[in-house]
């Protein structure tokens, strides 16, 4: 499966990664997007956020750092199939010195049906040690900017069902 993916940031907030229609190696025996595929492109999403948070492969490679998920729940709502157009919408939920909770939503791009939603926690690594450590300090800045540029999105009401550190706001 691949998805050449574009980014970009809603008028409310949430940012965006644009996957254009699903494909049909996506799709299972049963006609709809298969579980497996659904993950892969919500990673997709999870590094839309990490790229906004200077965790794109340059800041990867220049601070010797980088984000490893610990934690994924994968909440499925609707169907998807082949052909439809999709796209992710993201936000941070929380985080403290070494985590970072995100959730994600996987929408039918043209009614805003939501398909899977995926909460993510992600813990900070310090790849020359393969350790986790606390955020450089860039890294900070740029989580506690974008979580306070979303801080007015709502909670999602799967948020928390399963992932409980750190805790939200």
């Amino acid at each position: 499966m691949n998805y050449s993916v574009t980014s970009s940031r809603d008028e409310i907030g949430y940012l965006l990664t644009h996957y254009g229609e699903i494909k049909a190696e996506s799709c299972d025996y049963n006609g709809h997007l298969n579980e497996g595929h659904a993950l892969v492109m919500l990673s997709l999403a999870t590094d839309t956020i990490l790229d906004a948070i200077k965790l794109d492969a340059a800041g990867r490679e220049q601070l010797n750092f980088s984000a490893f998920t610990v934690q994924n729940n994968l909440y499925y709502r609707a169907e998807g199939h082949e052909g439809q157009a999709v796209f992710a919408q993201s936000q941070v939920l929380a985080f403290d010195e070494k985590r970072l909770r995100m959730f994600h939503r996987l929408l039918d791009a043209n009614d805003g049906t939501v398909l899977v939603e995926l909460e993510c926690l992600m813990l900070g690594v310090d790849m020359a040690a393969r350790r986790a450590a606390a955020w450089p300090e860039e890294v900070a800045e740029a989580i506690a900017t974008l979580a306070q540029s979303q801080n007015t999105l709502p909670v999602p009401d799967n948020a928390g069902q399963a992932i409980a550190k750190p805790a939200l706001g």
